[in-house]
């Protein structure tokens, strides 16, 4: 099953970019490492932690909790 990026709720304005990118679902954007991700014009750490998360990967890998 497939999630669709408007299904996560992000700002309106970021999600007309990664539509106009040619990314209509969390699949699409998989192959995407952490750091194009936050590349993407209006993509910002809670946008991206949601991404991550629906694509079923760790946000933050190298980091640890103190």
């Amino acid at each position: 099953m497939s999630t669709k990026l408007e299904d996560l709720k992000l700002k309106p304005y970021l999600l007309a970019e990664l539509n106009q990118c040619g990314y209509e679902v969390v699949e699409d954007m998989q192959h995407l490492s952490a750091v194009e991700m936050l590349r993407i014009p209006g993509m910002g750490g809670r946008d991206y932690r949601e991404i991550a998360k629906a694509v079923g990967r760790e946000p933050f890998p190298g980091q640890k909790r103190r």
